[in-house]
């Protein structure tokens, strides 16, 4: 009677529920197992973004961290010194720093860069931007 009491109790604690490796909560069914650690559905998100990672699309892994596609793109984009925004497409780029040219202004008349103007723009030792016409 004692081994039957012992078995039955190790075939429940066999049968419990999995861990998400998320939210440390029980998962009572329907887990998703990404690098042998279980996962909620729902708490399958972009560590950057919070969304939901849908199990069909790219995502990638930082660390512990798991980063949507959309993130990730961003991630490794160049960041703006100064709104700290992902610069995409044409950029200003001064001593290994990348800028916004919206957000990069004429130091003479305060007037912003536009895309296209990387030829009419004079930079000063100082590191002041200027129209070449300012």
């Amino acid at each position: 009677m004692i081994f039957d009491t012992l078995h039955r109790t190790c075939s429940f604690i066999n049968m419990t529920n999995k861990i998400c490796a998320k939210c440390s909560q029980a998962i009572p069914n329907n887990w998703l197992i990404f690098e042998d650690r279980y996962y909620h559905a729902q708490c399958f998100n972009c560590s950057s973004c919070r969304r939901v990672i849908d199990v069909r699309e790219t995502f990638n892994q930082n660390g512990a961290q798991i980063i949507c596609g959309n993130c990730n793109v961003s991630v490794n984009l160049p960041k703006c010194l100064i709104c700290r925004q992902p610069v995409q497409g044409q950029r200003l780029i001064y001593m290994n720093q990348s800028f916004h040219f919206s957000c990069k202004k004429c130091a003479r008349c305060g007037v912003p860069f536009q895309e296209g103007q990387a030829n009419d723009i004079k930079i000063l030792q100082n590191g002041d931007f200027l129209h070449k016409t300012c």
